[in-house]
């Protein structure tokens, strides 16, 4: 019987990612790096773990806690004054889900204090119970320690959740927790398309949502 329904947040809940480039890319440009060859590698990965790449490619002065923390002052700015909004359908189907009497939760790799900053950008602060998130854990994705954490807060069971995933990496996370988890295939972009082959289902709209959830329990 599922209880609950935990999202990823970045390109689930909305589309980050222009964020997350423009906030790294000044990053690396403040540091003389070379832009243009080191952003494209970040896509789908931690921050900490690509800072720790590129402090060691590099041969940086700076850890990579001290990289991802200052890239989060950079990152928390660009979103204050992006007018960034949820994905199409996110607001309306998480509401039907509660509506149903789902417990709705963030497994996030991401820290907590940009987890409730865009939560509170896209007006979804009020629509879950519970965050986890990457700062709270030992390791991020697709590490499962993130989703381990949210079903401990939600106090379900692996079997008892489903999540929503839009990358491969991160979709990796839910398996490893043994959570069964949908796709949300819904990228505009086929370079950064993803085969979601991990996943039960794929979903192209968050309409389908609360439907395929409500299927599970019958």
């Amino acid at each position: 019987m599922i209880k609950a329904v935990i999202f990823d947040m970045d390109g689930v809940l909305a589309d980050t990612e222009p964020l997350h480039e423009k906030s790294r890319d000044v990053l690396l440009a403040k540091l003389g790096l070379d832009v243009a060859a080191l952003s494209p590698r970040a896509y789908a990965k931690s921050k900490r773990l690509y800072w720790g790449e590129v402090a060691k490619e590099c041969q940086l002065s700076l850890t990579a806690e001290e990289l991802t923390q200052e890239e989060f002052v950079i990152l928390m700015d660009i979103a204050e004054h992006s007018g960034l909004k949820a994905n199409p359908g996110v607001e309306k189907a998480i509401c039907s889900l509660r509506s149903e009497g789902f417990l709705t939760a963030v497994a996030s790799s991401s820290d907590r204090v940009y987890v409730e900053k865009i939560l509170n950008i896209t007006g979804l602060a009020d629509k879950f119970d519970k965050l986890s998130c990457g700062n709270e854990v030992a390791a991020a994705k697709p590490a499962p320690d993130v989703y381990l954490h949210a079903l401990k807060l939600c106090g379900v069971s692996a079997d008892e959740a489903i999540a929503v995933e839009d990358s491969d990496t991160r979709a990796k996370a839910a398996a490893a927790a043994k959570i069964a988890c949908v796709g949300y295939d819904a990228v505009s972009d086929e370079k950064f398309r993803q085969k979601l082959d991990l996943c039960f289902c794929k979903i192209t709209s968050m309409d389908s949502l609360p439907a395929i959830v409500l299927e599970r329990n019958k």
